[in-house]
Order: structure tokens, then sequence, then C-alpha cells
């Protein structure tokens, strides 16, 4: 019989006899299969148990295991009710998950959101870390209380203190940009420092920025890239993309284009609409790697979809020419449209001349007149042309509902920022 399996035989008797210490302390072996084949049945029911008997611990990890669905069946209501009693008898962790519940319930009001808040209070000032950073980021942002710069910058520094990466991260934030703290990125810095050295992804990140710009640090390109990729293989969207931009630029450091697709496209995998515009861009070009256009086409259309104006031009053209796709004029005036609405001047040109002509729609010269009329207006020399082809057909009435249409309006990027 080994060591591990004594002690777990040992266990099991204090268990039978009802001590709640002892049960609890046979629920976690057999949970963790420590001298005993893993049983997680068997453990729920030793931690309930234990729960039962009121010892908090236990009533920590049932609630913990009701809040995921781990051994247990999942249920929201049990989660609360057991952190509860757990929280109640000053259980810090117990606490923390109280107020994590309590506070992203679906559904829940000021009343829970307030309860869950003094709970994070109780937590932080029993010194755990998480709920002081947690409670940190609610006074920082102004979220159901309202905005308290320093005293998140307070609550940051207490868990920054304990060595908590998000907590430096936090504090990186605040001396960076100001809040509750004079500036200082010097300062910011070091605080990005000690969170990225624990492999914080954000703190990387965001280190890698004041390398790459030169603020806080002497700015180093190479030493940038190395926290940017540090962040972008945990999956950070940002330092992707960031990576990815060094590599592309080639400053100071060698140029790798197909180094910086991977990045793009793992970006652009996450949904970042300039990253889905790159990988399109290069997969276009065949820049520093093999053309693949009908690739390049896929990537087009969904930065087009995000709004991305040269993404909505570039598709234009594709189905303008029919490059690669077959030739479809009412899907080019279509994108055309778009990026005509955003207030590129050569979307506005080719929407102008396919409405003047009827290729994609029926003609419509007054549309046409304004369109022209803009792209002239934003330096397109050769749409007066064309405009005043039109001008020559149309009534003193259509002309004047043109010229009207030029004078009422603006991008709509600009339209929704008015909002």
């Amino acid at each position: 019989m080994t060591e591990s399996m004594a002690t777990a035989g040992r266990t099991d008797i204090s268990a039978q006899g009802g001590t709640p210490e002892a049960q609890f302390a046979l629920a976690l072996t057999y949970l963790n299969g420590r001298g005993v084949p893993r049983d997680e049945k068997q453990g729920v029911a030793w931690l309930e148990k234990a729960a039962t008997q009121g010892y908090a611990e236990a009533q920590f990890h049932l609630g913990a295991r009701h809040a995921t669905g781990q051994g247990v069946a999942q249920d929201a209501d049990k989660a609360i009710a057991w952190c509860r009693k757990s929280a109640a008898q000053g259980h810090v962790k117990a606490q923390y998950n109280l107020g994590l519940l309590l506070y992203g319930r679906k559904g829940a009001g000021a009343q829970h959101k307030w309860e869950a808040i003094e709970w994070f209070e109780k937590a932080a000032n029993g010194g755990y870390a998480g709920a002081q950073n947690n409670l940190g980021l609610i006074y920082a942002n102004g979220v159901d209380v309202p905005r308290d710069y320093p005293r998140a910058l307070d609550l940051f520094a207490r868990a920054a203190a304990q060595g908590d990466a998000a907590g430096q991260n936090n504090l990186g934030i605040m001396y960076s940009a100001g809040k509750g703290v004079p500036q200082n990125h010097m300062q910011a810095a070091g605080w990005y420092a000690k969170a990225a050295a624990l492999g914080h992804a954000a703190a990387q990140y965001n280190l890698a920025n004041l390398y790459e710009i030169g603020k806080g640090v002497g700015q180093n390109i190479e030493v940038a890239a190395r926290w940017y990729r540090k962040a972008a293989e945990q999956g950070h969207l940002k330092a992707q993309f960031g990576l990815a931009q060094i590599l592309a630029r080639g400053d100071r450091l060698p140029q790798d284009m197909p180094d910086a697709l991977f990045w793009y496209r793992k970006a652009a995998e996450q949904g970042h609409a300039e990253a889905q515009l790159q990988v399109a861009k290069i997969l276009d070009a065949g820049c520093g790697v093999e053309r693949d256009t009908r690739e390049a086409l896929r990537f087009y259309e969904l930065a087009a979809r995000q709004e991305i104006v040269e993404a909505q031009f570039r598709l234009g053209m594709f189905y303008d020419c029919g490059v690669d796709v077959d030739k479809d004029d009412e899907t080019a005036l279509q994108w055309y449209g778009k990026a005509a609405e955003q207030g590129l001047a050569r979307a506005q040109y080719n929407f102008g001349l396919m409405l003047a002509y009827g290729h994609g729609s029926a003609a419509d010269p007054v549309k046409a007149w304004q369109w022209l009329n803009l792209a002239e207006a934003a330096g397109v020399q050769r749409a007066a042309r064309h405009r005043r082809n039109i001008e020559i057909g149309l009534s003193g009435q259509q002309l004047a509902a043109a010229k009207l249409a030029v004078a009422e309006w603006t991008p709509r990027n600009k339209r929704q920022r008015d909002r």
C-alpha cells in the first residue's frame, strides 16, 4: 500500500465519523484522484456532506461547481446559495465569486448589482486581489457607481502590490492615461513590465506599444516586436495586428511578408477589420507571398461588410472588371455606392458613371450628376466632363434637385458619429 493510499484510507475513516474537515479532504481526494481512482460522483457527494455541515471551503467549492456545471447540474441559484453561505463566514474567494454571480446574472437589476459591489468590497477589504482589481474597474469606468479614479487607483495598487498581474496592468493604464494620478508613461511602463513578465497578454501588448512609439521608454522596435509576439501567441487581437504591421513595414527590422500575413490572418480570423483588408491586399498583390485573388476577394468582402471603405471600393472593382469573378455590374454598383457614401472620391466617380450610363441599374441622371459633382469637388478632375455631359440633358427642376442633394450630403460615417 502506498503512503497516499494509506492517507486516503485514514481520511475515509475520519469522514465516516462525520467531521466536515475530513469530509472535505476526502472529497478532494476523490475529485483529484489522489491515492484512489478519480471519482467525481463520490467527490461531489462528500463535498455536499461537508458543505451541509457548514464548512465554508466546501460551500465555496460546491458553489463554484454549480456555477460551471462541473460534476453537478449547472444551477445559478444553487451556486449563489452555496457561495452566499460561504461568503457569510468570511471566505473571501466566495465573497468575490458571489459578487461575480450576482453582477453577471442575466437580467440583474440595480439591487443585485449593488449587492454584488458590496461583496466585492468585502473581498477587497479581506485582501483578495481579484476583488480589488474588479472593484477598481467598476470605479474607474463609473459602472453602477459614480466614477472615482482615486479609489480605483488605490484598489489597483493594492492588487498590484500582491503581484496580481491584472492589477499591475490596470495600474499601468491609469498612469498612462493620467487618471487619478499625473500622467507618467515611465511609471506605466514599469507596471506593464511587471505584469508582462507574469505572462499577462494585455500588459505585453501595452508594453510593446510604448516601445514602438517610444513613450516612457526608449523607442525600440525589436523589443516592441518581441512583446507583441508574446501577446499575439496568447491570442491577443491587437498584438497580432501590431506585430503584423511591424513585420510588413520592415521598419528597423527585416521585412517578412509571410510572417506578417500569418499574423494579419490570425487577427482577421478574430474579426479585425483592418487586418482583413491587409490580408486581402497582400494576397491580391502577391506581395512576398503567392498571389491568391480568390482568397483576397473573400477577405475584401469580410472587411467591406465591416464598413472598411477601401475594401468596399476594391470589391466594386473586382465585380466591375470581372477580375477572377464573373462580371456583375449590380454587385459592383452596390459596393461602389457604399464606398461613395463614406466619401471616397474614386468610388463616387465610378458610382456616378454607372448611374449615368445605366450599368447595374436603370440610368439615373440626377443621382449621377450628384455623385460626379462630389467626385469633382474631391479632386477627380475627369468627373467634370461627364457631369457637364449629363447636365445638358437635365431639366431645370432636375438640376435643382441634384444640386440640393449635393448641398445636403454628408459622408455616412460622419452622419453616424453625429447621431
